[in-house]
């Protein structure tokens, strides 16, 4: 395991954890999902280290949406010979700003020497993944994993159940109008984080930027996922709680709508909740077998 650094097209310096391989066929690049990062995604070291073995690459890479607030190194040198920093995080990302964390990823692997590149991400960073590849096309990129892939804006209002949320987007709605964008919701959304009133407009509302797996407005096609035109394997856990309707019906519905590709494969993890805690070893193997299936 390999600590690796890149600098993004707007300017922060974002870390990976790399597992090198030495036959450069293939490379899985992963994407974590909100405040996701790799000392606590217990279950990236599991993979890492499994696909490590079988000669295939593995880059767990950071996006500014790492940790619930971080400060992220910019190019900008201060006084002291220090590098100025922005706050970021969970709390405050932009979700199209992960187009360029994406690219300086997609950049270094390339410059690794890897000659096919599966997009992987967990939860928001399966939007993410789709958002990306709908932007930019690659012909560096064999497949892509979504693992646990949710409809961000369904999940914010608890598929209509949450107590909060109107308030929340009033909230937002005011604290942004009065130019305070930055400023924090009151309420936690799904009681664990704090948001940014600008962040919380980014990712919860109907065709908002993160609104690219629309499973609980259902409109006839999902034009960024639709894009996708290499193979694709979508996992999710037994126990996982982003579910709109049934687990099964949300996939069911991915597969339908997931009409640029010719191979979708569906995978549940029993026993598996939404970060495959103890389940790490059966993901592995999950991932493992699809990509030697047709990256040999």
């Amino acid at each position: 395991m390999k600590s690796l650094y890149v600098w993004t097209q707007d300017g922060l310096r974002l870390q990976a954890m790399q597992y090198p391989s030495e036959n450069k066929q293939v490379c899985i690049l992963f994407i974590h999902g909100m405040s996701g990062n790799f000392m606590e995604n217990y279950y990236a070291d599991v993979v890492g280290n499994k696909l490590q073995e079988n000669n295939i690459g593995f880059i767990y890479s950071h996006n500014c949406g790492y940790n619930h607030i971080n400060d992220v190194a910019t190019k900008e040198i201060t006084k002291d010979n220090g590098n100025k920093t922005i706050r970021i995080g969970a709390a405050y990302e932009k979700f199209e700003d992960s187009f360029f964390d994406i690219d300086g990823w997609m950049t270094k692997t390339i410059e690794l020497g890897y000659k096919k590149i599966v997009l992987a991400g967990h939860s928001l960073g399966s939007n993410k993944v789709i958002n990306y590849f709908y932007s930019k096309e690659s012909n560096h990129i064999s497949g892509v994993i979504l693992l646990s892939p949710p409809d961000m804006v369904a999940n914010g209002k608890e598929s209509g159940r949450s107590a909060v949320y109107e308030k929340q987007l009033k909230e937002a709605q005011k604290n942004v109008s009065e130019g305070n964008p930055k400023k924090l919701l009151s309420d936690k959304l799904w009681n664990w984080y704090n948001l940014s009133s600008e962040t919380f407009l980014n990712m919860f509302v109907d065709r908002c930027p993160a609104d690219n797996l629309p499973i609980m407005r259902n409109p006839e096609e999902f034009p960024e996922l639709a894009s996708i035109n290499v193979p694709i394997l979508s996992i999710m856990g037994e126990h996982d709680d982003i579910a709109v309707r049934t687990l099964q019906d949300d996939m069911d519905l991915i597969e339908k709508r997931a009409t640029g590709t010719k191979s979708f494969t569906k995978k549940f993890i029993a026993g598996a909740n939404h970060g495959y805690e103890n389940r790490e070893n059966e993901l592995a193997e999950v991932i493992l077998n699809w990509v030697k299936s047709f990256n040999q």
